[in-house]
């Protein structure tokens, strides 16, 4: 049965993103329509389609409570959305990390931060010893406003940590030093089945990973361990899941979880005709 598919975007980049173009070529050449449509977009006939993808909605963590509206809406709608609606809100906020590491999921060393906090960032990274930390939003995408600070650095930085906290939650993590040196592993999934996975490097003298911040990639076999601690991961979630990006880092022989990315991951399809058919026939499932 032939079916009419939104892609979910933002206005300002209302058409397919680069990395979801070959997708959408795949389902349209099968006889399916498929259209980007923003979700900022107040007229947009969301009610038209028997099937919502979230896919480059990069704005969204701009806009978290007008997000949340609009989900209700197309909750309300009893249209299949992917990924569902319950994981979307509650993979909205990094509390969720918190909670994956409740039930065994390793983090890197991690303070949360509780909105409205008076905290002195320096005492924070003394407290634990650390040298160097990553200061991040709660809810934050593409490293937005999530900036490293050092113990010497911290008493300068104190007042756009705290201009952070007046806005929301914040999380203060260990540097980890394997991010420069090693890389970054993103470990992708379609209907909780590993498809394939890229080694994220950042560029020289930076942190971000992001290929926006000059960031670089390769597909490559991940390690074992940390396709056996996603997969572990991903069973901590019931609810059926059309894509899954786990992102995390390997140190000391421990795969650590950096990001769980359930909402509008770049899934590096374009690496990967495999990929694309394995996430099209997850789609039509």
């Amino acid at each position: 049965m032939l079916k009419q598919i939104a892609f979910v975007t933002y206005s300002k980049q209302p058409d397919f993103a680069v990395d979801d173009q070959p997708l959408a070529q795949s389902l349209v050449s099968l006889g399916h329509s498929v259209i980007p449509l923003a979700w900022d977009d107040e007229l947009a006939p969301w009610n038209s389609f028997d099937k919502i993808i979230l896919r480059s909605c990069w704005n969204y963590h701009l806009h978290p409570d007008k997000f949340l509206t609009w989900l209700s809406y197309i909750e309300s709608l009893s249209t299949i959305i992917h990924n569902p609606v319950r994981v979307v809100r509650w993979n909205l906020h990094k509390k969720y990390l918190l909670e994956l590491s409740q039930q065994g999921a390793t983090l890197p060393p991690t303070v949360w931060v509780q909105q409205k906090s008076s905290i002195k960032l320096s005492l924070i990274l003394n407290e634990n010893g650390w040298k160097r930390a990553v200061v991040k939003p709660a809810i934050s995408a593409t490293a937005h406003n999530t900036f490293v600070t050092t113990v010497e650095e911290a008493i300068l930085h104190q007042k756009s940590f705290i201009e952070q906290v007046q806005q929301g939650d914040v999380l203060v993590q260990q540097f980890m030093t394997e991010v420069q040196d090693e890389g970054e592993w993103s470990l992708i999934f379609f209907d909780k089945k590993f498809s394939h996975a890229v080694l994220k490097r950042a560029r020289v003298n930076d942190f971000r990973v992001q290929d926006n911040f000059g960031g670089t990639y390769a597909v490559l076999d991940p390690p074992q361990l940390a396709l056996d601690q996603a997969h572990q991961i991903l069973t901590l979630i019931p609810e059926l899941l059309l894509y899954a990006r786990v992102d995390g880092i390997i140190s000391q022989n421990k795969f650590l979880l950096m990001e769980l990315e359930l909402i509008e991951p770049v899934l590096f399809l374009r690496e990967s005709k495999t990929a694309i058919h394995n996430l099209v026939k997850a789609i039509l499932k």
